[in-house]
């Protein structure tokens, strides 16, 4: 069965709320940065008295379904449970309570295929943000108000075997941290003394192409991109593959090689410099320019897979964090800040046991998401398209 479209615009449009908070009083003040990507949960609740809170903020309340129109592929769409403020980048979008149940809101627009769909509505090279007319116009399936909550209990049951897998991926990760201590030392601090270099002694660093250049129609080729969405905290998503023409120049500049690290610009803080190395997943694939490619020059001084694993650990981290800029809670680094990252460089005998170790977890890890996804992805696009 398929159901009646409607648009966003019509059903849900930006309507702020207007209660009246006491300049001494305290609010919740809600910023990107405090928001999880996919899941929308809120990291960290911040009451703040409003005088400090500023004036680039709108009200909200339990009503509302609050969504990032920047970087939308990083996907977050929150419910709140009580009145706040937020950033103007968190856009209020109040559901006709009579015509749309604000759960089944926040899944479609949490669904692949709208993430997918949105992310490709942007504009802006450093501050990418959704068309907000383009937004608005895009129609949403639009069942009985009863459907639609039917639809939201069977997501919410299928989102709580989600996060319970994800509890098993997590012990996965923290088993890995603690072979990597064992084995290297303490990577902030170096206690066992292994050699340092400097990434840019050791690796060559490209951006990629940027959408939307002029190009020569009759020399253009068509090739498939990683983008942002495809390049996760330690794994590659190849489950949503898009295509761009570029020059043949720009095709030969951005191609990707087994073995080289991609690695996001911007994102969370707590997630700046994600990525994962590239083992020729997809022939004749490049890059856009939001993601980093990272290319050792001797994969006989450092591999690829350790050197992804340390950009992932605390001393990548900190260092991201100490040398990337942070606006509306989104952290994002330059290619400048990651040429001066300074690796470990133990003995090769030694990185290649640990790669063996990685690559076995990395293997039941990647089955478990790819499980996770199918199952709510498939849930998702078969509610949507009326066949729950």
């Amino acid at each position: 069965m398929s159901w009646p479209l409607v648009k966003l615009g019509d059903v849900a449009p930006a309507k702020a709320s207007k209660h009246t908070f006491s300049e001494t009083g305290n609010v919740w003040a809600l910023n990107l940065d405090q928001v999880e990507s996919g899941t929308g949960e809120v990291l960290q609740k911040v009451v703040a008295p409003k005088a400090e809170v500023g004036s680039s903020t709108h009200g909200f309340d339990d009503r509302h379904v609050l969504y990032s129109k920047l970087r939308p592929y990083l996907n977050k769409v929150v419910l709140p449970n009580e009145t706040g403020v937020a950033t103007t980048e968190l856009v209020p979008m109040l559901p006709d309570a009579e015509r749309l149940d604000r759960k089944y809101l926040a899944y479609y627009l949490r669904s692949k295929s709208f993430v997918s769909w949105v992310s490709a509505q942007v504009a802006g090279a450093k501050m990418p943000r959704v068309s907000m007319k383009v937004f608005w116009d895009h129609e949403i399936p639009l069942p009985p108000l009863a459907e639609q909550k039917r639809i939201a209990t069977i997501l919410d049951k299928a989102d709580a075997i989600r996060r319970k897998r994800q509890q098993t991926i997590q012990l996965a990760d923290e088993f890995l941290r603690a072979v990597f201590l064992d084995m290297f030392g303490d990577p902030v601090t170096n206690p066992k003394g292994w050699d340092e270099t400097v990434l840019q002694d050791v690796a060559n660093i490209r951006s990629g192409v940027t959408k939307g250049k002029k190009i020569d129609p009759s020399t253009a080729v068509t090739l498939p991109y990683m983008r942002v969405a495809n390049v996760q905290d330690g794994y590659i998503s190849l489950d949503d593959i898009q295509e761009i023409t570029v020059s043949p120049s720009d095709a030969e500049k951005c191609k990707l090689m087994a073995g080289d690290i991609l690695l996001t610009e911007g994102g969370d803080p707590d997630k700046l410099g994600r990525g994962h190395v590239w083992n020729d997943e997809i022939k004749s694939c490049i890059h856009q320019n939001h993601i980093f490619s990272v290319r050792i020059k001797d994969q006989g001084i450092i591999r690829p897979e350790f050197l992804s694993a340390q950009i992932a650990s605390q001393r990548g981290k900190r260092y991201f964090l100490r040398v990337g800029k942070q606006t509306t809670g989104i952290a994002t680094i330059n290619k400048t800040a990651l040429t001066g990252f300074e690796p470990l460089v133990p003995p090769v005998e030694l990185q290649d046991r640990y790669i063996k170790i990685s690559k076995t977890v990395s293997y039941l890890k990647e089955k478990a998401h790819v499980e996770n996804d199918d199952l709510f992805s498939s849930l998702s696009q078969k509610a949507f398209n009326g066949e729950s």
